[in-house]
């Protein structure tokens, strides 16, 4: 399924204004623009997203989740254990 940017935006409750950005740093690119340049995302870009979302809630940097998004799932959790900040928030939820 296709969704446009401002149907992502409903879904997701992230503003156009930040979805832009997240292209523009190549963060969460969409799937096609049209002659118009209207963003369309798919279900991959959701996961994505939802992905995004989950670490930028234990503040791992944009830069950083920009390299785990291109790391395996199973290197993730290593990778975020050297992140300080993100693994002591996580830490802090498991009590």
């Amino acid at each position: 399924m296709e969704y446009s940017l401002r149907e992502l935006c409903q879904l997701s409750g992230v503003s156009a204004r930040t979805l832009r950005y997240y292209d523009e740093i190549g963060l969460l690119k969409p799937v096609r623009v049209d002659a118009t340049r209207y963003r369309y995302y798919d279900d991959t870009s959701i996961i994505t997203l939802q992905t995004i979302l989950f670490y930028r809630a234990l503040r791992v940097p944009l830069a950083e989740i920009r390299h785990l998004l291109c790391v395996p799932l199973s290197e993730q959790a290593a990778l975020l254990k050297a992140h300080p900040v993100s693994y002591t928030h996580l830490r802090a939820h498991e009590t």
